[in-house]
Formats: structure tokens, sequence, C-alpha cells
């Protein structure tokens, strides 16, 4: 009986060290932190363009003194955002999903002076919840974030009156997110979606992180987190933070767009997106740009393709 003492005794103990590593990845992965991508080393082309680009938009927003605004999410939650209205009267507004560990007015505030000032949108920077001033422990990976989405949309058409037009733009998770607002029965005001580097399914994306990035190649830590993601989040990371699983559900025409360089979300995740939905839809890959540069990489190319795709579908 020895021998069998022995077996459970280890089996346990691998067990103990694969739910203690889960939550510790879970708890580095998805929960809040101050800290944003920002603000860490990172060497792929067109780094510096962001950060200075980004950092020099936020500052421009915030001098146009935004409006202070929130919405209490359907689990409670108090969520957080700045509104920025139209330099003209204007009943268009653009919702920009900001990507994983970067705020909403530094990740887009250098679309600004384009949304606002050229195009004419009011801009709604929402921070998703565990970001910013929203309330939050846990990142939801599109998977809760999504439903916001939706409801910041329905706060603001109400707001703008029965002409109102919305747009949502996203990146990296903030794409992710915009798409499974695309596939779950989207209101008639919101006329179409930007993705920009969005993943096909977040624990695939969390999968190939795990293996490629910090060369761990251990399935039963990839289940600890999907474990700890359902008891934290009551979603599923498989099920719920699935676009390409939702795809054949994308009601609005929608703009994929993806930098060929992206070392975080492979390219082929979004040509697999384009080529599976079934909207009106378009895709501009940038070349030369890394994960969620291609704005900063290519700006005259991306403008020229979101202003044709808006200017289309928002008229």
């Amino acid at each position: 009986m020895q021998w069998l003492y022995s077996i459970l005794g280890v089996s346990g103990f691998l067990a103990l060290i694969t739910l203690i590593g889960g939550y510790v990845g879970f708890r580095m992965a998805l929960s809040r932190r101050e800290k944003s991508v920002a603000d860490m080393q990172d060497s792929e082309p067109g780094m510096a363009e962001r950060a200075t680009a980004q950092e020099e938009g936020r500052l421009w927003v915030m001098s146009q003194s935004p409006e202070d605004i929130q919405l209490t999410a359907r689990d409670g939650l108090t969520l957080r955002g700045w509104y920025l209205p139209a330099a003209r009267p204007s009943d268009k507004l653009v919702i920009c999903a900001h990507g994983y560990r970067f705020p909403g007015t530094l990740q887009f505030g250098a679309f600004a002076r384009l949304y606002r000032e050229e195009l004419n949108y009011n801009v709604l920077y929402p921070d998703h919840r565990a970001y910013g001033r929203s309330e939050g422990k846990y990142i939801g990976f599109s998977a809760l974030e999504w439903e916001d989405i939706l409801d910041w949309a329905a706060m603001f058409a109400k707001r703008l009156g029965p002409g109102a037009k919305i747009a949502l733009h996203g990146i990296s998770m903030g794409g992710a997110t915009v798409m499974l607002c695309n596939a779950n029965d989207p209101p008639d005001y919101i006329k179409c979606v930007a993705e920009d580097c969005g993943f096909t399914n977040g624990y695939e994306i969390i999968k190939l992180v795990t293996r490629r990035d910090l060369h761990i190649h251990f399935p039963p830590l990839d289940w600890a987190m999907l474990l700890y993601f359902r008891l934290f989040n009551r979603r599923s990371l498989k099920n719920d933070a699935d676009p390409y699983g939702n795809v054949s559900r994308f009601k609005l025409p929608t703009l994929f767009i993806h930098g060929t360089e992206d070392l975080f979300i492979p390219v082929e995740m979004c040509r697999r997106l384009y080529e599976a939905a079934a909207v009106p839809k378009d895709l501009l890959l940038l070349e030369g740009a890394g994960h969620a540069l291609a704005y900063f990489v290519r700006r005259d190319e991306y403008e020229a393709k979101l202003r044709e795709f808006l200017e289309r579908w928002m008229a």
C-alpha cells in the first residue's frame, strides 16, 4: 500500500502546485494593476512614436474639459469615463474600447482630433472594469466588457436623441470586445464596428502567450486559469471571450485592422475573423506595424481607410 500512498501524495502535491500556479497566473494576467503597458519596456517598431502621441493626445483631451461620466454596470460596479462633445452639434458618437492594460484616454487620445475636429464626432472614452477610475478587481478579457459597452451605447443613444448614430472602435482586447458587441444583437443606433488587432478567442491567446513567451507547456495550468476565471468572473474564458466562435452572429459592417508584425496577437487571427465574417466588411493589414501600433506606424493609411468606412456606414 505504500506505493499507493506515494502516488496519491505526489498527485496531490502536483494538483496543489497547479492550482497555486493557475491562481498566480490569473492574478498576474487578469486582475487590476495600476501599471499600464505604456510604462513597460517593449522593442516593437513604433513604440516610441506611440508613447509620445498617446500622451500628447491624452493631454489634449483633458485640456478640452471633457465631461466626467459614470454608469452602473449590470453587476453593480460603477464604471467611469470621459465624454468629449463634438466641435459642432452632432448626433454621431464613437465609443472607444481600450485594450489590455491601457486606460481609455491614453490609448485613444491620439485619435481625438481626427474624431472630434475633423469628423465632428462626439467621443466617449470609457475605462473598462478594473481599469483607471472604474471599479472592479478582475478583467473580463472581453467576456464582460461587451455588455458594458452596449450599456454605454444605450445611455448615450438616449442622450443624443432619436437620430443617434454610434460607431464602436476597439483596439486589442477592446477589438475583441466590440466584435462581441457585434455578435450580441446590437441595437439599430449602432451602425458599424472597427476592430484593431482583436483576438479570436481569450483562451487561445492565453495559451499562446504562456507557450510562446513564458515557455510553459503544461495544459493543467491553463485549465486552472480557466477555473479561476470562471470562479471570479462567472464567465467562461473559452466560450464567452470568443469572437471567432460568434462570428456567424455578427450583424454590423466591420472593419478589420491589424499590423503584420504583431508579436502579441498574430495577424493570422485577423485573417481568420475577416474570412469567416458574413457581414459587409473591409480589411486593412498594415506592413511593419506591431501590436496596437498600426495607427502610429502607418497613420495616413489608417485614417484614410477609417474615414472611408465611417463615411459609408455612418451616413
